[in-house]
């Protein structure tokens, strides 16, 4: 057997949504950061995947960019503090379920959308503002920063030299159309292989389809780095391929044909790390925990 990988959390916005707060625009996952209620449900929503056996818990920094926090009508002057307190939720989810070696990982998203890359702004931009939160994440007690559900090359380049020029542990991740491909059809391997150049210690493919996930994992092999995958879960056979949904949406798998899954792919391709997307709950992450409990002691 393959040296365990880590396992990473599930869903944020699947877990927020169970707690019966739902994703709407413009604060999506960002809603819980405006007051102490939202964050002490997403303290819990962070708790409950460590508490199943999560050792690196992701903090609600997707939607804190400065882009995004000027569009929720959030001044300059408080922008910073939003990326903190995010990061502090999940700090303080790691007291509260008693796994003080579990890693805080903080979300850096595109600027724009995940799934559009036609919307991705010039470099200057992009250099501006993911440095921005790469200096605000510098002390903010993040173990490592995720660049992830990256649609093209060119900012997932800049956003993780962004991170590795302030001194972070970086990782990236990218989303993928076919398993080959990011939406703006730049090559997986290549902008892979240009993100390990520029300092990413770790790569992954996340929010694909579990259909996906072997082109993708292959593509991404010998890369000399780690590499993990986190799919979505979500049955989104009633909507468009990307289509936003307010509402929690049922897995495709349950929390044992998920585990199965996942635990394949982690011996076939010598997985780092492993975990689920939106549609991940808990128990997902608890049956894929027990499955290597399983195999360890066989």
């Amino acid at each position: 057997m393959s040296p365990l990988p880590r396992i990473l959390d599930g869903g944020t916005a699947t877990g927020l949504q169970a707690a019966g707060i739902p994703m709407l625009a413009p604060w999506l996952t960002s809603a819980p950061l405006r007051d102490r209620a939202g964050t002490d449900a997403l303290v819990k929503v962070h708790a409950e995947f460590l508490e199943s056996g999560s050792d690196l818990v992701t903090a609600n920094t997707f939607r804190t960019n400065t882009r995004a926090l000027s569009r929720m009508g959030v001044p300059d002057s408080e922008q910073a503090g939003y990326v903190r307190r995010a990061v502090t939720c999940a700090v303080r989810a790691r007291r509260v379920a008693g796994t003080p070696h579990a890693l805080v990982a903080a979300s850096v998203a595109p600027v724009e959308d995940c799934y559009t890359p036609a919307l991705t702004p010039d470099d200057g931009s992009l250099a501006r503002e993911h440095g921005w939160m790469a200096g605000v994440l510098a002390d903010s007690g993040a173990d490592l920063v995720l660049v992830e559900t990256q649609c093209t090359r060119r900012e997932a380049v800049i956003a993780v030299e962004a991170a590795v020029r302030r001194g972070l542990r970086t990782w990236v991740s990218f989303v993928v159309t076919d398993g080959a491909a990011l939406p703006d059809g730049d090559a997986l391997r290549e902008a892979a292989l240009a993100c390990v150049d520029a300092g990413a210690s770790a790569v992954a493919a996340n929010c694909l389809p579990r259909t996906a996930v072997p082109r993708a994992l292959e593509r991404l092999d010998g890369l000399g780095v780690p590499v993990g995958v986190y799919p979505n879960l979500e049955d989104r056979t009633a909507l468009d391929r990307w289509e936003h949904s307010e509402r929690t949406l049922p897995p495709a798998l349950s929390p044992p044909e998920f585990a199965d899954l996942a635990y394949g792919w982690a011996e076939e391709f010598g997985l780092g790390f492993v975990g689920g997307c939106c549609g991940t709950a808990p128990a997902h992450i608890s049956a894929l925990a027990d499955k290597w409990k399983e195999e360890a002691a066989a």
